[in-house]
C-alpha cells in the first residue's frame, strides 16, 4: 500500500514539488531595512553563500522602474572597509543601489538625480521575512 502511495505521488507530481521547494538558494536568517523621510524603504537580506558576497535588495517609494523589484546584487567592500556597497546589473546596466554603513544607508540609485540618507528600520525589518524576498525574487525573475 506504502509503495501505491509513493507511486501515485510521485506520478502526480507532488514530491517533486516538495523536492524543488527544498532546493531553493540559501538566504539569510534575517532582513536588514532602512527607511528614508521621503517614504523610501529598503530591504536587504543575503543570498547564496556568504562568501558570494551577493544579496537580494528591494527599494520602494521612488519614482525609478526599478521600484518594488527585488534584485540580486553585488556587495562590494567600501575603501576602507567601513561599509558595503549594493551594485545590481539588470537588463545589462549597471545601478548603484545602496551604500550602508554604520546602520545609516544612502540611496544612490544610478538614473536619479539626488541620494537620499535612510535609518536603520527593525519594524520594518521584521515585516518583509528573507524568505518572502527570496519568493519574490524567484517569481519575478521569471516574469522579467
Amino acid at each position: 500500500m506504502r509503495k501505491l502511495l509513493l507511486l501515485f505521488l510521485l506520478v502526480s507530481g507532488l514530491i517533486p514539488l516538495a523536492y524543488a521547494e527544498g532546493k531553493r538558494p540559501e538566504v539569510a536568517r534575517y532582513t536588514m531595512a532602512f527607511s528614508g523621510e521621503q517614504g523610501y524603504r529598503v530591504w536587504i537580506t543575503r543570498f547564496g553563500a556568504k562568501e558570494n558576497h551577493e544579496a537580494l535588495v528591494q527599494i520602494t517609494g521612488i519614482d525609478h522602474k526599478l521600484d518594488g523589484r527585488v534584485l540580486r546584487a553585488k556587495e562590494v567592500a567600501q575603501t576602507g572597509g567601513n561599509g558595503v556597497n549594493y551594485i545590481a546589473t539588470v537588463d545589462g546596466k549597471t545601478y548603484d543601489l545602496l551604500a550602508v554603513q554604520r546602520g545609516k544607508a544612502e540611496l544612490l540609485m544610478t538614473g536619479m538625480a539626488w541620494t537620499s540618507e535612510l535609518r536603520y528600520d527593525r519594524a520594518l525589518a521584521d515585516q518583509r521575512p528573507p524568505e518572502h524576498l527570496l519568493t519574490d525574487y524567484l517569481e519575478g525573475s521569471t516574469k522579467r
